[in-house]
Parts: C-alpha cells; sequence; structure tokens
C-alpha cells in the first residue's frame, strides 16, 4: 500500500511540474488536467500491475499501448485551429507526457521519470527563450486589384516593393480582364523578417494602377 500512494504521490507531482508550466502561459489545460493525466496513467497502469503478476508483461504492455491510444483523443482535444493559426500542439505533446510518466513511475522506474521531466521542463521553459531569437518563417497572401493600367506594369512594381521589403514572392496568381484592363493578383509571400507591415500597404497602395488590396496570412500556413 505504501508503495502505491509513493508512486502515486510522485507521479501528481511530476505530472505537476508540467502542468505548472502550461498553466503559467495560460494553455486550458493546465495544472489540474496534467496531474489528472499523470494519476490516471499510474492508477491504470498499477491495476494492471496488481492483476497480471510478475509474469504478466505482456498484458501490461497491451494496457500501455491502450493508455497511449486514449491519451492521444484527449490531446487532440487541445488542439484548436482558427482560421490559419493552429494552438495547443505543445499542450496536447505535454499532455501525452505526462501519461507517459504516470506509467514509467508505476512500474517504480522513479529516475526515469524525474529526469524526463526535468528535460521537459529545460526545453519548454529554456528553449522558448530561443525559439524568441529565432525568427519565424511567415506566409503572407496579398491581394491587388488593378484597373487602368497594364497587368505587366502592376507586377513589376509591386514584386519591387515586396522584394525591397524583405519579402520573397514565391508566386503569384490572375485575374484579367483585358478589354477594360480590370485585373486582379494575388501575391503569395514568404519571409523571415518583421515587415513594416502599414508602410508596405501604403507603398503597394500608391502603384499606379492599384485600387484595392488585402493583406491577410496563407490559411495554410502551421
Amino acid at each position: 500500500m505504501g508503495d502505491w500512494v509513493l508512486k502515486l504521490a510522485l507521479s501528481a507531482l511530476f505530472s505537476g511540474l508540467i502542468g505548472i508550466e502550461r498553466q503559467f502561459h495560460g494553455r486550458p489545460a493546465g495544472l489540474r488536467t496534467h496531474m489528472l493525466v499523470g494519476l490516471g496513467s499510474t492508477l491504470i497502469t498499477l491495476s494492471g500491475l496488481s492483476l497480471t503478476g510478475n509474469g504478466g508483461m505482456l498484458d501490461i504492455g497491451r494496457i500501455v499501448a491502450g493508455i497511449v491510444t486514449g491519451i492521444g483523443f484527449l490531446g487532440a482535444g487541445a488542439i484548436v485551429r482558427t482560421q490559419d493559426m493552429i494552438r495547443g500542439l505543445t499542450t496536447a505533446a505535454c499532455i501525452w507526457f505526462v501519461a507517459a510518466v504516470g506509467v514509467v513511475t508505476a512500474l517504480s522506474l522513479y529516475l526515469l521519470a524525474a529526469a524526463a521531466t526535468g528535460t521537459v521542463l529545460v526545453i519548454l521553459i529554456l528553449l522558448a527563450l530561443l525559439e524568441d531569437l529565432i525568427p519565424s518563417l511567415s506566409y503572407r497572401d496579398i491581394m491587388v486589384s488593378g484597373k487602368g493600367r497594364p497587368l505587366d506594369g502592376i507586377v513589376e512594381d509591386c514584386c519591387s516593393l515586396l522584394t525591397g521589403a524583405g519579402m520573397k514572392v514565391i508566386d503569384y496568381q490572375i485575374e484579367y480582364g483585358p478589354e477594360n484592363l480590370d485585373s486582379r493578383l494575388l501575391f503569395h509571400t514568404r519571409t523571415r523578417r518583421e515587415v513594416d507591415r502599414i508602410r508596405l500597404v501604403r507603398a503597394l497602395s500608391s502603384v499606379d494602377g492599384v485600387d484595392e488590396l488585402t493583406w491577410q496570412r496563407q490559411q495554410e500556413t502551421l
């Protein structure tokens, strides 16, 4: 009985440390969720051990596989996509991790559980600071509507402004009405630089022949 209490307490401790970090960053799955997942995994594994005895490791393997599968569904619920933004991937990974820690703790691998928890905290805290120093690659779609001017001139001027702002034009789509010179251009761009969006939009809007402009992110960006 005392061994079970120790395992449950350690599982709650390790899972809680990860949960505190998620709670601090305002994630929906925070302290309580991570502790419950860790404790649940430990409890299920302990129950399996008590039913199968020392010679039932094959059955324990099946129990662990079931835990991993079940936690996968729970982690998927933490992932939220709003238009082009995806949030919750790290939290989902943390939920999966604390489930693994709960299993490892139930199997009396305390040092492994502690080392893994410490490593994950380093990843979540210290590497997050490093990520802020690395410029991320961002994608933008820029829709330009032109009128009263040949299309090639609008394309050339817009591409020149985008390149000058540090944005690479990957490709562009064209809708063109040759009779009245109405055109619509969709520029697909990417950049690692912080772009002065307002200044660039003003510059693009001032291009001869441009009468409407829309700035947006690519929806397929992850």
